[in-house]
């Protein structure tokens, strides 16, 4: 029932769908001969879909997420032994491109691939490690075949020993990621998981995850947005509007994790 309202909630909160409700209704005002609030509607749309366009804004408005926790050292800070993982855990959401990967007949990378990557580099890192691959994505209207069994016949392509992978294929978002995940990981109190996902969907998979009693480590890839490097000049809304789309989904999935008791943090950051 969440999945189903949090779809239908995400929808109307969408960026650009909300632009289009207030350009809506700046048309009735001003065909109401309510000019002055129309126009004035129609300046701050204007002048913030601009600022959008030109500025860091959407990046300014990521980076509290894709900062809170730091990429993963799989090396020893202070030169001694490194410490054991005894699992890793991947989100999909993107890892592989669905509707390119049915139509080539194998695993294509998305837009989520840093994921992938950074999973690949802690298993080599950690040969030992349980791999655990989470969700149950499928392509609308297409192929059935759910993102994790992609992911997992990607890695048995690449050299990973398929009794090394650990598939859960039927999660539709990271609240039931972390459920399903855990409960057929089976993760131990003594043992040491790491959680790899989307810098930016750290804080949320993480308030989820600990929700669960599951005492998970966050290491995330690091960010390639997020980040602004100093002002630099350029025009492209699509990117902004894109960026602050992901930015809000995340941070009202935050307040709704938490409200709905999804979660038991608003703000999860790493152990201090």
């Amino acid at each position: 029932m969440f999945f189903s309202y949090a779809k239908i909630a995400w929808s109307l909160a969408n960026p650009l769908h909300l632009m289009l409700i207030l350009l809506t209704l700046a048309t009735l005002l001003i065909w109401l001969r309510r000019r002055r609030l129309g126009n004035w509607l129609v300046s701050v749309i204007t002048l913030s879909l601009l600022s959008v366009a030109v500025l860091p804004v959407a990046d300014w408005f990521l980076a509290p997420l894709a900062a809170r926790f730091a990429p993963y050292d799989a090396g020893a800070a202070d030169g001694g032994p490194v410490r054991p993982v005894n699992g890793i855990v991947l989100l999909s959401g993107a890892v592989v491109d669905l509707k390119t990967s049915r139509r080539m007949g194998h695993a294509v990378p998305g837009d989520a691939a840093g994921r992938l990557v950074e999973f690949i580099r802690l298993a080599k890192a950690f040969p030992k490690a349980r791999l655990l691959i989470c969700g149950g994505n499928v392509e609308r209207g297409g192929a059935t075949t759910a993102e994790a069994v992609l992911i997992a016949e990607y890695l048995v392509s690449h050299g990973f020993p398929r009794d090394r992978l650990i598939v859960e294929d039927r999660s539709r978002d990271t609240y039931e990621n972390a459920v399903m995940g855990r409960k057929i990981a089976a993760p131990k109190g003594h043992e040491r998981w790491l959680l790899v996902t989307s810098a930016w969907h750290m804080p949320r998979a993480m308030a989820a995850f600990r929700a669960q009693g599951w005492p998970i480590t966050a290491a995330p890839p690091a960010p390639d947005q997020g980040r602004p490097n100093g002002f630099r000049l350029r025009f492209n809304l699509g990117r902004g509007l894109g960026i602050i789309d992901t930015a809000l989904h995340e941070y009202l999935g935050l307040l709704a994790y938490r409200l709905n008791g999804r979660s038991m943090e608003l703000w999860p950051a790493s152990p201090s």
